[in-house]
């Protein structure tokens, strides 16, 4: 292609834009070639200016321009339009935007006239094409909207499905590098998931033929369905990382690995290989990390234990490391309290991307690495130092599992912390359905049969950062830190499903069904027997209404 030209990206539709030298982002302007209505789209900024202006006059005269769509305020779309205007003859034009951005376009002062898309059904009619508006709030400014040809099928897009290209090219490829190309843009653009989401179904909901975006590449018919279904998936609002790093490719790396411990915190049980996982995809991005510590002091016996993780060794334990030989070091807090620290040896000096992304990440993932960290030497030292008196004052006999006692403590102590570092606190009650059945069919030792191997596949099933302990009876009690309610829900749901398929007491083959409620905990309104009985209320309704079911609303 000749991107010197205009090129005719459908039946008189135009791209008309610039290819800036060595610019990751690219600014498109598009013309729509409707007679003496005709419709240009994102003027763009004067860098670009000189040569839109003499594509589009390669295609129509000034003068036959009657709309200028302006979907947003920045400057990128709209700074040219001072020196457009002057250029173009006086007769009848419109600007074509949302009211929320005429508040702001309007200090230009200037002469041309707004046409405001929700003032008029989110329509724009010619004679030989209509236009619709797809409105998408947030993404990227409260009037964000897109614009729809009903004639070819085009949606232009502005700033959603933006991506930051490394090279020029017009045409998305494929879908995965187009996403990787969305994904920086999306994420540090958006606010958050819900915003991106609502936006990609309005406009998913037209069934487009093409998208043609202000940034990236155009998109094609045959790659827009997958593509959405992967931006849907993104979590945005990079800013939120830090205040003050700026470079997207540090809060995008970071993001990612934040995102995958994250991930294993919930889904692993084993302390060790969260870590070992974490180490693992540092060293992916960070090839210069040769080996991280994580070491901690027990609350019980004041005995230092640390965790050593390597590429070439998985885990091993050590009594005791030189601090002179660690390159950088964090102390790991749980309220204002340093439960141990992390270590981290490099084999070069790291560069300032590194560094930062380092920095960032551990501000992240210092506080569940000290709560798991705080619990995991507690359970190192009773290994080693009188661990059956201390057990025996937290664990139910017959289970094995924490008893109330301690429950309640150890929800009183996370209600604390929760308030204190703003992360989510869901409790879930598990009751056996029909218990008392199973006690009058097989009789009272079987049913305690029961009541260890569920306890057993709870303790298989839930994280390390998960509390499990018996309520009483043939009751139960799940605490979730960094769980909110939807979270939680879907791992009872899944415990659910496994009981219901698991056989009991292998001889008598019991089969059985629980009934769950979840309550998540509300800082504004709740103390420690609210969260409780709310949960209860819960498992009430789920065994009101049939049993076998978790209830969490």
């Amino acid at each position: 292609m000749d991107f010197t030209q205009a090129i005719e990206i459908a039946e008189d539709i135009y791209w008309v834009g610039y290819v800036i030298p060595n610019d990751p982002f690219q600014c498109h302007v598009y013309l729509i070639k409707n007679g003496d209505e005709s419709i240009l789209i994102d003027p763009g900024s004067m860098i670009t200016f000189p040569v839109v202006l003499e594509k589009i006059t390669s295609i129509t005269p000034l003068r036959n321009i009657k709309y200028i769509i302006m979907h947003h305020q920045d400057p990128d779309i709209v700074s040219c339009f001072s020196t457009l205007e002057t250029l173009m003859p006086q007769k009848e034009k419109f600007i074509v935007t949302h009211w929320r951005a005429e508040m702001l376009l309007k200090h230009y002062q200037w002469k041309t006239p707004f046409y405001l898309i929700d003032e008029n059904n989110w329509k724009l009619t010619t004679a030989n094409r209509e236009l619709e508006f797809i409105f998408t709030p947030y993404a990227h400014f409260p009037g964000a909207f897109c614009t729809y040809d009903k004639k070819t099928g085009i949606v232009f897009s502005s700033d959603l499905f933006g991506g930051l290209t490394k090279e020029f090219s017009l045409y998305a490829k494929d879908v995965d590098s187009y996403f990787e190309a969305a994904k920086p843009f999306h994420k540090h653009y958006m606010p958050n998931k819900e915003v991106l989401h609502h936006a990609l179904l309005q406009v998913q909901n037209k069934n487009p033929e093409m998208i043609a975006p202000q940034h990236g590449s155009i998109i094609t018919k045959d790659i827009i369905n997958p593509l959405i279904e992967k931006l849907k998936t993104l979590e945005c609002g990079l800013y939120l990382l830090d205040d003050y790093e700026s470079d997207l490719y540090v809060l995008n790396t970071t993001d990612e690995l934040l995102k995958q411990f994250l991930q294993d915190t919930v889904s692993l049980s084993s302390f060790n290989l969260v870590l070992q996982n974490l180490f693992n995809n540092i060293q992916k991005v960070i090839s210069s990390i040769k080996e991280i510590n994580v070491c901690g002091v027990s609350p019980i016996s004041h005995k230092e234990y640390c965790f050593s993780f390597s590429k070439k060794d998985k885990v091993k334990f050590i009594d005791f490391i030189k601090e002179s030989e660690f390159e950088y070091t964090r102390d790991l807090k749980q309220n204002d309290k340093v439960i141990g620290q992390i270590f981290i040896k490099i084999s070069k000096k790291l560069d300032l991307k590194e560094q930062n992304m380092l920095k960032i990440l551990l501000n992240k993932i210092s506080i569940p690495i000290a709560i798991s960290l705080e619990k995991e030497l507690i359970l190192k030292d009773l290994e080693e130092n009188n661990k059956l008196l201390y057990q025996k004052a937290i664990t139910d006999p017959l289970t094995k599992l924490y008893n109330r006692e301690y429950m309640i403590e150890y929800l009183r102590n996370k209600i604390k912390e929760s308030k204190r570092y703003n992360f989510p606190l869901s409790v879930a009650i598990i009751d056996i359905d029909f218990f008392k059945k199973i006690n009058d069919t097989y009789g009272h030792l079987i049913g305690d049969c029961v009541l260890k191997e569920l306890s057993n596949l709870l303790k298989q099933h839930f994280r390390d950062t998960d509390v499990v302990a018996r309520y009483g009876g043939e009751e139960f009690i799940v605490i979730m830190p960094f769980s909110s309610k939807k979270e939680a829900f879907k791992k009872m749901e899944c415990f659910r499903n496994v009981v219901e398929e698991f056989i009991f007491c292998d001889k008598t083959n019991v089969k059985l069904t629980i009934s769950v409620g979840i309550s998540e905990w509300n800082r504004k309104k709740d103390d420690i027997e609210t969260l409780i009985k709310k949960a209860d209320e819960r498992l009430y309704e789920a065994k009101k209404s049939g049993r076998n079911k978790v209830v969490c609303h």
